[in-house]
């Protein structure tokens, strides 16, 4: 067996990745359990995403090609 000195950074470290697995644990079992009322949450919510980005998109775009076109 090894005996290697417990640093803080290693009980950090152990603590960190024991979350993350119980957090990735409990999203594969939720996906699972709830798949039905995701899959309904999302397609009845698909249209609200799409008109709230579109707009933010063609902001940008516009903002990027107005600018390049100031610098020519």
């Amino acid at each position: 067996m090894d005996d290697q000195a417990v640093t803080v950074w290693t009980v950090i470290k152990r603590f960190l990745i024991g979350w993350i697995i119980v957090g990735a644990l409990l999203v594969v079992v939720s996906c699972v359990r709830y798949k039905e009322f995701i899959v309904t949450a999302f397609a009845n919510n698909t249209w609200a995403w799409i008109n709230a980005i579109i707009p933010i998109v063609i902001m940008v775009f516009t903002i990027g090609y107005l600018t390049r076109s100031l610098f020519r």
